[in-house]
């Protein structure tokens, strides 16, 4: 029963954050930097497990997919997040990962005596996985991030 217990508030804890990586304001820099580091981990992890049967080097493939996700984020995400439908950036942010997925797994210290090599189709699932699983991060720290939180002054649009 203990143990029960101590799951259920270990996994309301999310709940209790509060933060969008879309949108960072002073107020909730320290809050964004939170989420972004979790929401790059658990990416990042994803991404490695969805190689692990090609027979990688674990640490150092996961290092470098975390350098290689906080390029994509700094590089492409928050620059085009302000021009562009998020509709339209995320599929295009998978296919940036998917891309350097594909590039890093090519990388010789990256791969085991046993690397069998990675295909586009395990690339493009692995990219689709991990950052479906980063986006819900968001979510959970966000509290609904698709909801207009800052209505207009006055009530008109």
């Amino acid at each position: 029963m203990k143990a029960r217990l101590c799951i259920a508030v270990l996994l309301m804890v999310p709940v209790m954050a509060r933060a969008n990586p879309v949108s960072v304001d002073g107020q909730s820099l320290i809050a964004f930097a939170i989420v972004a580091f979790w929401a790059l981990v658990i990416e990042s992890g994803v991404g490695t497990l969805a190689l692990v049967s090609c027979g990688p080097l674990i640490v150092p493939l996961f290092g470098t997919l975390v350098i290689a996700n906080v390029v994509v984020f700094l590089f492409a995400f928050l620059p085009l997040s302000s021009r562009v439908s998020l509709w339209l950036l995320e599929p295009g942010v998978v296919l940036a990962d998917a891309l350097l997925i594909k590039l890093v797994a090519s990388l010789p210290f990256v791969q085991g005596g046993g690397f069998l090599g990675v295909t586009w189709r395990r690339a493009l699932v692995g990219s689709l996985l991990g950052n479906t699983a980063s986006f819900f991060i968001g979510v959970l720290a966000g509290g609904a991030p698709w909801i207009d939180h800052h209505p207009a002054v006055g009530g008109l649009e």
